[in-house]
Parts: structure tokens; C-alpha cells; sequence
């Protein structure tokens, strides 16, 4: 399993809050910050799924899960898990999933899991639910 979690840092941000905001919800092994075209870009990397645990816990606590998983299912296949978050609302420690394009003006936190067994990683991130409540816990998967 790798986990790669990008986002912009337009020049009007704070290369530091940027960091902060992903770092509200994600535990990465490594952290870089990358030239690309005009801008720069933050790339965060993990190989496990302890590296999201924060997101795991979060997205119970907000009582999220139906909503998480839906977006969540949205835009991965079977061998990857892909979602977008909204930056700032990461910023300040909540989970709000966002569209690629145009829902967070400064762009969105881009989380890409590749996983053989994507459903299992979307089971065990956002169990479907039964009147809010999980229908089932799973391990996460190695």
C-alpha cells in the first residue's frame, strides 16, 4: 500500500499552514515540498494504513461516514482510492470532502491510496451505515 497526499501552496498561503492541514489528518513517513510550474506543491507519502488513522477517527467523530463514503467511492477504481478535501476546513481539524475543481478556492488536499483491494480500504476508512451507525468495524488492511 502507498499513500500519497498532495496540495497546491498557492503564493497567497502559508507554506506552514498548508502542512498543518494535512497534517490534522494524516500521519506521512515523508514530506517534501515540490516545484511545479509556477507554483509549488506539498507531497506527503506513507506506506500504511496507521498513516491514516487521524482521517479513520475523525470521520466517526464528525459522524460523517455516510457522506465520507459516498465521495470516497466516487472518483477510486478497484486498485485505488482517491478523494479530495477541502484545505481549509482541514486547517481547522474538520473533514470536509470537496470536488477537484472549484469548491475549495485554494484548491483541494488530494488523497491517493493505492491498494489492491480498494473496497477493503473504503470499508475500513467509511463502512457503509445503518440509521448513522457503522454496519460493521473492519481491520484495516495491509
Amino acid at each position: 500500500m502507498k499513500i500519497v497526499v498532495e496540495a497546491e501552496i498557492r503564493p497567497t498561503e502559508d507554506e506552514e499552514k498548508v502542512k498543518r492541514a494535512v497534517l490534522n489528518f494524516f500521519t506521512p513517513s515523508s514530506i517534501k515540498v515540490e516545484e511545479r510550474g509556477r507554483g509549488k506543491v506539498l507531497i506527503a507519502e506513507a506506506d500504511g494504513p496507521e498513516a491514516l488513522q487521524r482521517l479513520h477517527s475523525k470521520l466517526r467523530e464528525q459522524r460523517i461516514l455516510d457522506a465520507a463514503r459516498s465521495m470516497i467511492m466516487r472518483w477510486s477504481s478497484k486498485d485505488e482510492v482517491v478523494f479530495y478535501l477541502h484545505k481549509q476546513a482541514a486547517f481547522m481539524n474538520y473533514i470536509t470532502f470537496c470536488l477537484p475543481e472549484g469548491e475549495s478556492p485554494l484548491g483541494p488536499i488530494k488523497v491517493k491510496i493505492l491498494e489492491s483491494n480498494a473496497k477493503a480500504m473504503i470499508d475500513w476508512l467509511a463502512p457503509p451505515t445503518s440509521k448513522g451507525r457503522p454496519i460493521f468495524e473492519r481491520e484495516a488492511p495491509r
